[in-house]
Parts: C-alpha cells; structure tokens; sequence
C-alpha cells in the first residue's frame, strides 16, 4: 500500500511540473515568433537547395548583423 501510494504520488507530481512549465503564452501561440527565421531541430533532414549563408550577429538577440 505504501509504495503504491509513492508511485502515485510520484506521479502526480510529474505530471503537475509538466502542465506547470508550459506557460500560456506558448500554449496558444499559433503564429511563428520570426517570420525570417528557419529553425532546424537537432538530426533533422533539411533539404539544402544552393549555398548556405550565415551572417554574424553583433549582439546576443541578433537584430543586428555585419552585413
């Protein structure tokens, strides 16, 4: 009963730390947040078509570039 009663518990509190670091915004948001930017996940098949260019950002958000 009581190691029961610790899964259980264990598993709530997995599932309430789960629904709690989603926050609304990201819940609901259908728009892209950038409209020019492509992301690509990690060892996901990207289909290259010509050459790829990379600029440098000159600050930590990258709203300015070298170029």
């Amino acid at each position: 009963m009581k190691r029961t009663t610790l899964y259980l518990l264990i598993a709530l509190a997995t599932a309430a730390s789960a629904l709690a670091s989603v926050s609304p915004h990201e819940a609901t948001g259908i728009e892209p947040v950038s409209g020019h930017e492509t992301v690509i996940e990690k060892n996901q098949a990207f289909p290259l078509m010509g050459p790829l260019t990379v600029e440098e950002c000159l600050n930590e958000d990258c709203t300015q570039t070298r170029s």
